[in-house]
């Protein structure tokens, strides 16, 4: 009420604003709620998708999204898209886009990655794929799948923790479907075997050490290029050595006269740098190596350094644990256990659908911009001016009541975290006195200033400020607010008689279009109704802070007094500082001067004999 009694055109505009903030509350609760809903209904898709593809790497994505599709439907959503992700052309995980319909139609995504780990059985060596191949080939496919592991006397299952020269055959054959009959040893093979000369040796003969006493003590499996593949002896490991070295004295055959099996790059760079064929070649075959001998030569440095573990070698040569577990699965085959972690990750912001529409993504909690300076209030001021100053008002009081989104309850979040600002903004819109008015919003728009580049320095990094539920409308309504202001202080700087004034109202028009040209940098999903979220980036948040800044600046304009009373202040607390800090000195400098005039009295009161 003013002092003839009539009510005051600020007040009735606050009233007005906070009936229609009520209004807008309730209906960005439904809507909030409405998208929480729909993040959990695009959140179990993905996790139905994601448990799937960890199941089966090779799954086809039409299974991935009848899984995904059947998780949406029970939780009351329906699947829109589904993307499978890879990582260096590798199953990695799944992206869903799901819809809640109703009264507030909602969209909201989820991702889901997914690291697989490869298990070896326990009772057996490395189970290898051969891929088709049979006879001689198969048998030194399934011989070099082996390379790496220690030689243990007696060895023939993985329990044992490695294998001895006939245990190597004895599994290499079983491998290949040309199982041998018992457990031979090294002599048990020589008497099984057809004897052929050295010159005749084809890639899956044996050769032997000790045939002149007719028991050999020692057997390999010539593998091609003069070389030969053998569990050697205690302290070593199987790996392969020139047939000219080892000193064979005895060659057979178990296979049938066949010919000679090509020799493929892949295990020509697998013998040269002893490490196993079969994941390298899985290695090729999926895409994570093209140069077969830069592949091998990688590995056997990661195999120098985990010589216990091929998996952890691989991870250390592919970089990444997944990979590693993946390439062992397709070199060993079904014999490797696959099994996968599913877990929900953030979605990057500007995703798109598997259709190729772009779509605001979700987040799971909302923050908006806090850089809405509340606007001004003059002595003299019209009704423009106050209506000015209430829809800034408006503006920050929804930006404030959104700053938390889901994160707390709408009717908490203001008191929780805010209610000082909140406090300030009623006191620049409700005091009698127009000069207090302005102080008070001063203080108000410092602190937004504040506000707004913490905001900044926190998003820096991030790439932006996402906003969502309440949150989002609460920027669409500041938007709005401070669209009109800009336009009301525009008129208030037209029309001022002051020249003073004239400054401070156009300054103030360009803090609120700064601010305002700040939100709407975060483009048409902040003012388009189906969308769910926004980014405002960061030069969209400098804009803000730069804005609250000059309706700072606008403020001190309109109030030169205050510029000059903050510099008294400021000098009278310099000089109470500089006394303060001096006082000891001069206390010092004082005594000093008197004692050394009591001094000085003392020596003129001295009698001298002139």
């Amino acid at each position: 009420m003013s002092e003839r009694g009539q009510v005051s055109v600020m007040a009735c505009a606050l009233v007005l604003l906070l009936v229609l903030a009520g209004f807008l509350i309730g209906i960005m609760g439904g809507i909030d709620s409405a998208g929480a809903n729909a993040q959990r209904a695009a959140d179990t898709a993905a996790l139905a998708a994601g448990q799937r593809l960890s199941s089966d790497p090779a799954a086809a994505v039409a299974d991935l999204r009848s899984a995904a599709g059947d998780a949406a439907r029970d939780n009351g959503g329906r699947l829109v898209s589904l993307t499978q992700l890879s990582e260096d052309g590798l199953p990695s995980g799944v992206e869903v886009s799901v819809a809640v319909d109703g009264e507030h139609p909602v969209r909201a995504r989820a991702r889901v990655r997914v690291e697989f780990t490869a298990a070896e059985p326990v009772g057996s060596f490395r189970p290898v794929d051969l891929h088709g191949l049979t006879g001689r080939a198969a048998v030194v496919a399934a011989a070099a799948a082996q390379v790496g592991w220690p030689y243990v006397w007696g060895g023939e299952s993985r329990a044992e923790g490695g294998f001895d020269c006939s245990g190597l055959v004895d599994y290499a054959f079983t491998a290949a479907g040309a199982s041998l009959a018992g457990r031979p040893t090294a002599a048990d093979l020589w008497r099984m075997g057809r004897p052929v000369a050295a010159a005749a040796l084809q890639p899956g003969d044996l050769v032997f050490v000790g045939t002149g006493g007719g028991a050999p003590h020692h057997v390999g499996i010539y593998v091609g290029e003069g070389t030969v593949l053998s569990a050697p002896h205690t302290g070593a490991r199987v790996g392969y050595s020139p047939l000219a070295y080892g000193g064979w004295d005895g060659y057979a055959s178990l296979l049938p006269a066949a010919p000679a099996p090509l020799d493929d790059p892949v295990s020509v760079a697998a013998r040269r740098s002893g490490v196993p064929g079969h994941v390298l070649a899985a290695e090729l075959r999926m895409g994570l190596a093209s140069d077969p001998a830069a592949a091998a030569a990688a590995l056997a440095r990661a195999q120098a350094a985990h010589p216990g573990s091929l998996e952890q070698a691989l991870a250390a040569q592919l970089g990444s644990a997944s990979a590693a577990a993946l390439v062992l699965r397709d070199g060993g085959g079904a014999g490797v256990g696959l099994s996968g972690a599913v877990r929900l990750v953030p979605v990057p912001h500007g995703g798109v659908d598997a259709d190729g529409g772009a779509e605001p993504l979700p987040a799971a909690s909302a923050h908006a911009p806090g850089g809405r300076p509340a606007g001004p209030a003059a002595a003299g001021s019209s009704w423009s001016d106050d209506v000015g100053t209430a829809l800034d008002a408006g503006g920050h009081t929804a930006e404030q009541l959104g700053e938390r989104g889901r994160a707390v309850p709408l009717q908490a979040a203001a008191a929780l975290q805010h209610l000082s600002r909140f406090g300030l903004t009623a006191l620049g819109g409700l005091l009698p006195d127009p000069d207090w008015r302005d102080a008070v919003n001063l203080v108000g728009s410092i602190w937004d200033t504040y506000s707004a580049v913490r905001d900044v320095m926190a998003a820096a990094a991030a790439g932006g400020l996402e906003l969502s539920g309440v949150g989002l409308w609460a920027a669409r309504f500041s938007v709005l607010g401070g669209a009109l202001s800009t336009g009301l202080f525009a008129a208030q700087a037209y029309s001022a008689r002051r020249s003073r004034d004239r400054v401070g109202y156009g300054l103030m028009a360009a803090g609120s279009a700064a601010t305002t040209a700040g939100l709407m940098t975060a483009g048409g999903s902040l003012l388009a109704i189906g969308a769910t979220t926004s980014v405002v980036p960061p030069v969209g948040l400098t804009l803000i802070a730069v804005g609250a800044g000059i309706c700072v600046t606008g403020y001190l304009v309109r109030h030169p007094e205050w510029c000059r009373g903050a510099v008294r202040i400021g000098a009278r607390a310099l000089d109470v500082a500089w006394r303060a800090q001096t006082a000891p000195v001069r206390a010092v400098a004082s005594v000093a001067a008197g004692a050394a005039d009591r001094a000085r009295s003392l020596a003129s009161s001295v009698p001298t004999p002139w």
